[in-house]
């Protein structure tokens, strides 16, 4: 039951940030900002998220995932409702919208890290790969429902009504949170460290934030894999419309995939090795990519968004078991937050980093530059040996 509380509490706090990502740039390109700066406005989250990683990994190992996870649902909050307030209208002003960003970029940076820490002090070992799966699931669900359900509220209502639904949704979100870390384990119990075998040695960094170097190159593969999401998400809403179609059916189709993908990803990771794992989804995800490159549509769409959500589902679960693997619940917090960090460093490359290739030749450069990173990730990955383990097993040694 707590586990599925908490995963309930991740769907709806999430639409914080999915609630956003298909209606604002539309809504920005409504009001007349050109493409360049919409990539800013858009990718600023990703930028916050770096340094809010960073401090919400120490925060995580130090005052544990139940806190965390309530005060990134209050920055998701705060987002919101500033984009409810009046004053929030591209024609007059991005400052509402650049402070919003920053609010999400805080959120994402600690929502899902701390609900991922919290699965090892709820399900016992052989339950945790499922357990992480299902709380991946529960954010990717929020993929598929808020990008569609978003842009039939921004067609029907505008901005300042999608704003007010989402500031209900994270509510709810913070309700369901509450109720789980009533029945979570006591604090005491839920941050004591524990043996991770393999784990590798730890360095104290800035802020106090821990590091093994065991985490290096799991955190590489999903920064460089996941570059060209930064953007997917920032520059195809405004050039899927601008060729009439609907680029919420790419988002809902590509959360779908994903969250089908999360727990039969969790059974082939106890039979195959991450590093085959991360291959077929790598290769998978560069064809997907390349689909947008052609001429779009909607059907197009939804099927660029099948194969890359599942390809996606393939390459980040075994990241998160490697991580949860190479890790004990003394420095998992900072592992996961290293997560959510290399994910923003990632959508930071592909949104704002790829502005200047938006503006000169178009989103096909940023794309061709996203499947390049991605062949990077993929090159990284056969290359180490670490990826040959296969992730639960090694799981389920760590934790014994």
């Amino acid at each position: 039951m707590t586990i599925l509380l908490l995963a309930i509490a991740v769907f709806l706090a999430q639409s914080g940030f999915y609630g956003y990502t298909a209606a604002l740039p539309i809504a920005l390109a409504r009001g007349g900002v050109p493409d360049a700066a919409i990539g800013l406005v858009v990718g600023l989250s990703a930028l916050v998220q770096i340094p809010a990683a960073v401090a919400g990994g120490r925060l995580l190992d130090r005052f544990g995932g139940d806190r965390v996870l309530i005060a990134g649902g209050l920055a998701y909050l705060a987002g919101s409702l500033l984009l409810a307030l009046p004053q929030a209208e591209p024609a007059s002003s991005l400052a509402p919208f650049l402070a919003a960003r920053v609010c999400q970029g805080a959120g994402i940076a600690i929502v899902v890290p701390a609900a991922l820490s919290l699965v090892p002090t709820i399900l016992a070992a052989s339950g945790q790969a499922s357990g992480l799966s299902a709380i991946g699931a529960a954010g990717n669900l929020t993929v598929v429902v808020l990008p569609p359900l978003s842009l039939a509220i921004l067609g029907a209502a505008g901005l300042h009504a999608l704003a007010a639904t989402v500031a209900g949704l994270v509510l709810a979100g913070l309700l369901a949170a509450g109720l789980a870390r009533a029945r979570l384990p006591s604090a005491r119990a839920s941050r004591a460290p524990s043996a991770a075998a393999a784990a590798g040695p730890i360095a104290a960094g800035a802020y106090g934030l821990v590091f093994r170097r065991a985490w290096a190159v799991p955190l590489a593969v999903a920064m460089l894999y996941m570059a060209h999401w930064g953007a997917v998400t920032a520059y195809l809403p405004v050039r899927a419309q601008s060729a009439g179609a609907d680029v919420g059916m790419y988002f809902a189709a590509y959360g779908s995939a994903v969250f089908a993908m999360r727990m039969p990803t969790a059974w082939l990771a106890s039979r195959w090795t991450s590093r085959a794992l991360i291959a077929a989804g790598a290769g998978s995800t560069a064809l997907a990519v390349g689909m947008l490159l052609m001429p779009l549509s909607t059907p197009w769409l939804v099927a660029s968004g099948l194969l890359a959500g599942g390809a996606s589902a393939a390459v980040l679960s075994p990241v998160l078991f490697e991580l949860n693997c190479r890790s004990s619940s003394a420095d998992r917090g900072s592992a996961f937050a290293l997560y959510s960090g290399a994910l923003a460093v990632a959508i930071s490359l592909g949104s704002i980093g790829g502005a200047p290739l938006v503006a000169a030749a178009g989103l096909g450069a940023a794309l061709w530059a996203g499947i390049a990173l991605i062949a990077v990730a993929l090159a990284l990955a056969l290359a180490d040996p670490s990826l040959r383990a296969i992730g639960t097993r090694s799981a389920a040694g760590a934790a014994g």
